[in-house]
């Protein structure tokens, strides 16, 4: 019975009575804390994980890539090494620029062509890397006559 009694004095300190309207009133109530840190809950999984498997790309989208960047490193090596000989006054800024743009046009073929080669040829490894070095070298070596 005391116990009953201690609620009501309790219920009865928390209630207060609203100046404006006379009416009474009772705080929110709230919802109890949480006895351990939540970050610490461990959730259960909902399923496996599962690891997709990278989709290879063909062939011929290979080759445009490496045609793409063998276009861009071959092209601007080339141009940096024509700034010099304009800087000397070997050549004039447009011979510059023809020449780079064939020396790009040039190592897109050979990147293309050594990596078409060597994704049809091997499945990639050591093997993939010789045949790369070879056609590259081989496809260069010809445009360069």
């Amino acid at each position: 019975m005391e116990n009953i009694a201690t609620d009501v004095q309790q219920k009865a300190a928390q209630t207060q009575v609203s100046p404006a309207a006379g009416q009474m009133m009772t705080p929110p109530v709230q919802a109890p804390a949480p006895l351990y840190p939540q970050h610490l809950v461990q959730q259960p999984p909902t399923a496996m994980p599962t690891v997709q498997q990278p989709q290879s790309a063909s062939p011929l989208s290979e080759a445009f890539t490496a045609g793409a960047m063998g276009m861009v490193i071959v092209g601007t090596g080339a141009m940096g090494a024509n700034l010099h000989k304009v800087n000397n006054g070997e050549m004039e800024i447009g011979e510059a620029i023809t020449d780079s743009l064939g020396k790009g046009a040039a190592g897109a073929v050979a990147a293309a062509g050594a990596t078409y080669s060597a994704a049809a040829l091997t499945t990639g490894g050591i093997l993939g890397l010789a045949v790369t070095v070879a056609a590259g070298t081989g496809i260069s070596y010809l445009l360069s006559k």
